[in-house]
């Protein structure tokens, strides 16, 4: 959940981002993340921000984090919300919450948001461009005029080849191998043995890991899925 933030954040990044997400058995929660970004994107970011107007001397990347922590923060299911800047190149953050589905919508998903979902003792995941636009508020990085078009929205149908033909044009030739190898990992630690699951892996009795290919957030060509259970 965490990640998929801060992947969106990063879509221009070549980064490797991990989530920890703990399921108490009180039905509370606990997250815990980190990620970090290679030189050449730094350097990318550092240029888009020469050229964006402000009265800081903020970077992008901090600018983004910060706002993120903003809006934690004022969430009425979040609690002991920090984040931590570790390097130039890597961050990372904790919180707590005490609802899974009230949390996305606190961060402005809405009421009816379908992509993070709990029901009972499952929580399903489901990204695709049919619920895509839920996650344009929660991140509003996404809409911003810089980086919307190296975004799912605008490259509908575009193969992987093109699209990393494109960046390397608009990036430099770092770009495309720098965005193949980014990849995100969401770790769910649950209350309970886990019993089924679907894309993903069980790692042990009560952690389950999902991974994927930034560049598959990037193009949307199929739904980014997974479901847990456990009793």
């Amino acid at each position: 959940m965490v990640a998929l933030a801060v992947m969106a954040m990063l879509s221009l990044s070549s980064c490797v981002v991990t989530e920890d997400l703990h399921i108490l058995k009180d039905n509370s929660y606990s997250s815990a993340f980190d990620f970090s970004v290679e030189d050449f994107f730094i350097a990318v970011l550092q240029d888009f921000n020469d050229f964006m107007p402000s009265d800081s001397n903020e970077t992008i990347m901090d600018g983004a984090i910060a706002d993120f922590q903003k809006a934690l923060e004022s969430g009425i299911s979040t609690s002991n919300v920090s984040m931590q800047k570790l390097n130039d190149n890597a961050y990372k953050g904790t919180f707590d919450f005490t609802n899974i589905e009230q949390l996305f919508s606190d961060l402005g998903a809405g009421s009816n948001q379908t992509i993070l979902v709990q029901q009972g003792k499952t929580l399903h995941f489901n990204l695709s461009m049919d619920n895509y636009d839920q996650l344009v508020p929660v991140i509003p990085f996404l809409s911003d005029e810089n980086f919307e078009a190296f975004g799912p929205t605008y490259n509908q149908g575009l193969s992987e080849a093109d699209y990393l033909e494109m960046i390397s044009f608009m990036l430099g030739e770092e770009g495309p191998g720098a965005i193949s190898k980014s990849v995100i990992t969401l770790r769910i630690n649950t209350p309970g043995i886990i019993t089924t699951f679907s894309n993903g892996k069980k790692i042990s009795d009560q952690v389950f890991e999902f991974s994927f290919p930034l560049i598959d957030f990037l193009l949307l060509a199929k739904p980014i899925s997974f479901s847990v259970s456990w009793k």
